[in-house]
C-alpha cells in the first residue's frame, strides 16, 4: 500500500515504502518528512513509519484497496531528485575500475535520466514471470515472523510478566492480538487498540512489555510517546530479555525523531541491548532473515543508520550469522558512498569523493552478490542489487537479480518496487516497459497473493510519469482496462480470496466507474447490495462519496440527461444542471436511487449558485440524512435551536459538505464543548477533499490539550505539521473566524486574531473543488461538541 509524501513543503504523490525506504537511505528524504497512507489516524515522520513496518505496528494490509493515484510532481523537483537517485545508485561498478572511469560512466547515466536508456527495455519488462512451487510467499513469512514474536513477546511474558496482576488475562490478550493482528492467528481477539488503551491506564499497570506492545498500538502519538517512555524506564528493573528492550528503545528513538536530544542515549541502550541479545537467546542463527528485514527495510533501519559499524561488528562476531553479516555489511557501504559523494549535483562531486564513492559501492555490490550465492533462497539480497543493477548497467541485470528476488519470494514487495521504479524513462524504461511488467503480473494468475494486484501499482507510476491533476486517471485506456478487469474477475474467483470479496469489489466498483466502465460498476454495486466499504471510495484525488447513487443513475432510464448534467456541471455550468436535477428529483420515471442522486447535487448547486452571487451560505447539515453531506462515521444530532450537535470518538470527528467552495473563502461561527471524558477537547473546520485518504486537505483547529496547552492551529490534515497560535478558550461558548486566501490563512478566536497569514506548507495543494466541513482529531479523550451559526462565503481568488 502505498504512502503519501511532503517532502520540503511539496506534496510529491504517493510512493511504496520501499521505495521511500530507499531513498531515505540515499539521503534523498529525512526522517522528519511527512508520509500518510489509509488507515493512519493521522500524518507520521518517515523514520517513525518506517521503524514500524517490521514491529507489527504497521499491519500487512489485505490488498482489496489500492493506493490513491499520485499527485501532480514539481518537475524541477521531481527531476533534481532523480538526477540524485541515479547518482547514488550508479556508484555500483565492478571491482577495479578506476575514479575516472567511474565519474564518466555516472555522467553518462545522468546524462541519460529521462530517456529510455535501453532500447529493449519492453521486451525485457515482457519476459514471463517465472512462477516456481518452491517460491515462498508472503503468507508463508508471515508465519515465520509470527513465531518469532510470539517467541520474543508471548513467550517472554509466560515467563517474567505479573501474573498475580488482575490485569494479566488483558495483557496476555493484548500480545496475542497484536501479533495476530499482524501476522496471523486466531481471529476472535479483542482490539490490540482497545485492549493497549485500558491496561495503559490502569495505575497498577507497570509491566514494561505489555507497555511496550500497548505503546505500538497506541493511535495518538503524544500518547505513544508517554506509554514507551515507561516501557523503557521499566525494562531496567525487569527480568525481561533483550529483544523487547531493544525494540522499546529504538521504537522510542523514532517517536521523538531524529532532531531529539535523547537519541544518543537512546542508541547507547538499544546497542547494549542488541549485543546483548546474540548471548541471552533472543536471536538464534535461524532468525537471520527477520533480523535483516527490520534492520534494513523496518522500524530498526534508522537505529542501524545511525549505529552500522557496531551492529555490523557485533553480527560479525557471532557465530552462525554470515549471511545477515553481509547483507548488512553491503547496506552500511551503499549508505557509506553515499555520504562520501555527498547530495549535491554530479560536478560538485570532489575526484577525491568519487573515488571513495566507487570504493565502498564495489563493496557493497561484492557483500550482496556473496550473501546471495550463500542463500540463494533468500529475497533480501538479489532484491537490493536490482538497485545497483539500475545505476549500474541497465535493465536486463535488473530483470536478471528481479528473477532470482522472485524465484525465492514470488511476492517480495521490494522486488517488485524496485524493478518498477527502474523501468520508468528517467531510468532504463518506459511507460510502455512499466505496463507490460505489469501485464505479466497479472498474468502470472497467482491470485493467492498480491503479485496481479501489482499491475495496480504500476499503473499509478504511470499516472505520476505523466502527471496528471489528483481524480484524473488512465484506467479506461484500451491497453490497460481489459487487464485490470482480468485482475479484479481473478482475485473475486480466488477461493483464498474469499473473506475479502467484499473489499476488492468495492475498489473494482471505483476502478470501473474511473475509468467509464459504469455497467460494471453496477454488477459490483448489485453484488454488494449496493453497500460498498466506505474506505474503497476515498483517496481517489476526487469525491466519491455519492458513487453509488451517480452510478445507478447513470445505468437508468434517465442516463442521458444525468450525463448531461454532470458534463455541465463539471464545466461550471449551474443553471443547465439545476433544470435538470430539479425535473429528475420529481419525475416519477427515475428510480429511487436517481431522485436521490439528483436531490444531492440539486442541494449543492442552489449552495453554489449564493455562493457564485457573493451570498453567505449555512454551513451546517439540514439534519442526519442532509443529502449534500457526508458523514461517514461521525455522530451527529441537529438540536431544535439550530445547533448541530458532533460525538467524537478515539480518532476524532469529520464530516464534509459536498458544495465546492473553491480555493479562497471565509467561515464564521461557534462551538461549545458539551462533555469530555477528560479536560481535552479539539473542534475546528477541514477543507479541501477530507476524505480521510487524500493529501489535499487541511484542518484549522481550536484545542486544549495537556501537550499543547490552548491553540488553534492550520494544519495539513490532522497531523503536527502545522502554525498555531496560542490563544484563550472559554469553558462555554467560543466564536470564531477563518480566512483563506491566496493560500494563507488569518483566524479569530473570540474576537482575537491568532494566526495571522499562516501556512503549514510553502504552498498548499488545494483539491481543485475545495469543500469544507467540521472536524477535529481527539487526544485519547472522548467529546462532545456543539456548532452553532456556521456561515461560508466564497473569496475572490486569482486561481
Amino acid at each position: 500500500m502505498d504512502y503519501y509524501l511532503h517532502h520540503q513543503g511539496q506534496n510529491l504523490g504517493a510512493f511504496p515504502l520501499e521505495e521511500l525506504r530507499q531513498r531515505r537511505a540515499s539521503g534523498e528524504l529525512s526522517g522528519s518528512d511527512l508520509v500518510w497512507r489509509q488507515g493512519m489516524a493521522a500524518w507520521a515522520t518517515l523514520d517513525s513509519i518506517l521503524a514500524a513496518s517490521a514491529s507489527g505496528a504497521l499491519s500487512a494490509q489485505p490488498p482489496p484497496i489500492p493506493a490513491a493515484a499520485r499527485q501532480r510532481k514539481s518537475r524541477r523537483l521531481v527531476w533534481g531528485i532523480t538526477a540524485a537517485a541515479v547518482l547514488a545508485v550508479a556508484g555500483v561498478v565492478w571491482v577495479g575500475f578506476f575514479a575516472v572511469k567511474f565519474a564518466r560512466r555516472v555522467r553518462q547515466v545522468v546524462q541519460a535520466a529521462g530517456e529510455n536508456n535501453s532500447a529493449n527495455a519492453t521486451e525485457v519488462a515482457g519476459k514471463q514471470v517465472t512462477v516456481t512451487t518452491n517460491s515462498l510467499t508472503e503468507e508463508i513469512v508471515r508465519k515465520r515472523s509470527r513465531e518469532f514474536r510470539l517467541r520474543q513477546y508471548a513467550e517472554g511474558y509466560r515467563k517474567h510478566g505479573q501474573h498475580t496482576a488482575a490485569w494479566d488475562h488483558d495483557a496476555t490478550q493484548l500480545i496475542e492480538a497484536w501479533i495476530a493482528a499482524h501476522y496471523g492467528g486466531p481471529t476472535n481477539l479483542p482490539s490490540p487498540q482497545a485492549l493497549g488503551d485500558k491496561l495503559a491506564a490502569l495505575p497498577g499497570c507497570d509491566d514494561p512489555l505489555v507497555l511496550a506492545v500497548a505503546a505500538a498500538n497506541a493511535i495518538e502519538l503524544h500518547e505513544k510517546i508517554r506509554r514507551m517512555e515507561r516501557a523503557v524506564a521499566g525494562f531496567d528493573q525487569s527480568g525481561y530479555q533483550a529483544y523487547p528492550r531493544f525494540y522499546a528503545a529504538v521504537s522510542l528513538a523514532n517517536e521523538l525523531g531524529s532532531r531529539s536530544s535523547r537519541i544518543r542515549s537512546l542508541d547507547q541502550e538499544a546497542v547494549r541491548d542488541f549485543k546483548l541479545a546474540f548471548t541471552d537467546g533472543s536471536f538464534r542463527p535461524g532468525d537471520e532473515e527477520e533480523m535483516a528485514e527490520l534492520l534494513i527495510n523496518g522500524w530498526a533501519h534508522s537505529f542501524f543508520g545511525r549505529n552500522g559499524t557496531v551492529v555490523c561488528q557485533t553480527v560479525r562476531q557471532a557465530k552462525g550469522y554470515e549471511w545477515l553479516t553481509l547483507v548488512l555489511e553491503g547496506e552500511r557501504e551503499i549508505a557509506a558512498a553515499w555520504k562520501a559523494r555527498g547530495t549535491g549535483w554530479a560536478n560538485t562531486v570532489t575526484s577525491q569523493g568519487w573515488q571513495e564513492y566507487s570504493a565502498r559501492l564495489a563493496k557493497g555490490r561484492t557483500a550482496l552478490t556473496q550473501a546471495w550465492k550463500l542463500q540463494p533462497g533468500r529475497p533480501l539480497a538479489p532484491a537490493r542489487m536490482i538497485t545497483v543493477a539500475m545505476g549500474d548497467t541497465g535493465a536486463e541485470e535488473m530483470r536478471t537479480w528481479f528473477e532470482r528476488a522472485v524465484e525465492a519470494q514470488i511476492d517480495y514487495a521490494q522486488a517488485w518496487s524496485n524493478m518498477r521504479w527502474g523501468l520508468r524513462p528517467r531510468w532504463h524504461g518506459s511507460h510502455e516497459a512499466m505496463l507490460a511488467l505489469g501485464v505479466r503480473a497479472v498474468e502470472t494468475r497467482r491470485f493467492d497473493t498480491d503479485v496481479p494486484r501489482k499491475f495496480f501499482d504500476f499503473i499509478s507510476d504511470v499516472e505520476s510519469e505523466l502527471q496528471l491533476q489528483p481524480g484524473e486517471h488512465i484506467y479506461g485506456r484500451s491497453d490497460i482496462w481489459p487487464h485490470l478487469k482480468a485482475m479484479y474477475e481473478g482475485y473475486l474467483a480466488e477461493p483464498t480470496q474469499r473473506q475479502k470479496q467484499d473489499g476488492w469489489r468495492s475498489t473494482y466498483l471505483a476502478v470501473a466507474y474511473l475509468a467509464g466502465e459504469y455497467r460494471v460498476a453496477r454488477e459490483q454495486l448489485e453484488a454488494l447490495n449496493w453497500k460498498p466499504e466506505p474506505e474503497s471510495l476515498t483517496g481517489w484525488g476526487t469525491d466519491l462519496s455519492l458513487v453509488p447513487l451517480k452510478v445507478a443513475a447513470l445505468t437508468g432510464k434517465s442516463a442521458d440527461q444525468v450525463s448531461r448534467a454532470e458534463s455541465r456541471y463539471s464545466q461550471g455550468d449551474l443553471a443547465t444542471p439545476m433544470e435538470l436535477y430539479a425535473a429528475l428529483s420529481a419525475a416519477p420515471e427515475a428510480d429511487d436511487r436517481t431522485r436521490e442522486f439528483s436531490r444531492g447535487r440539486l442541494a449543492a448547486l442552489k449552495q453554489e449558485e449564493r455562493l457564485a452571487k457573493g451570498e453567505w451560505i449555512d454551513l451546517l447539515p439540514a439534519d442526519e440524512k442532509d443529502p449534500n453531506w457526508e458523514f461517514g462515521r461521525a455522530k451527529v444530532r441537529r438540536l431544535a435551536d439550530g445547533a448541530l450537535e458532533v460525538e467524537s470518538g478515539l480518532r476524532g470527528h469529520g464530516l464534509y459538505c459536498r458544495t465546492r467552495v473553491g480555493p479562497a473563502f471565509e467561515v464564521t461561527g461557534a462551538f461549545e464543548l458539551v462533555r469530555s471524558s477528560t479536560k481535552d477537547f479539539q473542534a475546528g473546520l477541514l477543507m479541501g477533499l477530507p476524505d480521510n485518504l487524500n493529501s489535499d486537505w487541511y484542518a484549522f483547529r481550536m484545542k486544549r490539550n495537556a501537550t499543547e496547552g490552548q491553540v488553534a492551529s492550520f494544519s495539513r490534515g490532522w497531523t503536527t505539521q502545522q502554525v498555531a497560535g496560542k490563544t484563550t478558550l472559554n469553558e462555554s461558548s467560543n466564536s470564531f473566524r477563518f480566512c483563506l486566501q491566496e493560500g494563507k490563512a488569518d483566524a479569530w478566536v473570540n474576537g482575537t486574531q491568532v494566526l495571522q497569514q499562516a501556512a503549514p506548507a510553502n504552498t498548499l495543494s488545494l483539491y481543485r473543488n475545495c469543500m469544507l466541513g467540521l472536524g477535529a482529531y481527539s487526544d485519547m479523550n472522548e467529546t462532545v461538541i456543539r456548532y452553532r451559526n456556521l456561515k461560508a462565503r466564497r473569496l475572490p481568488s486569482d486561481q
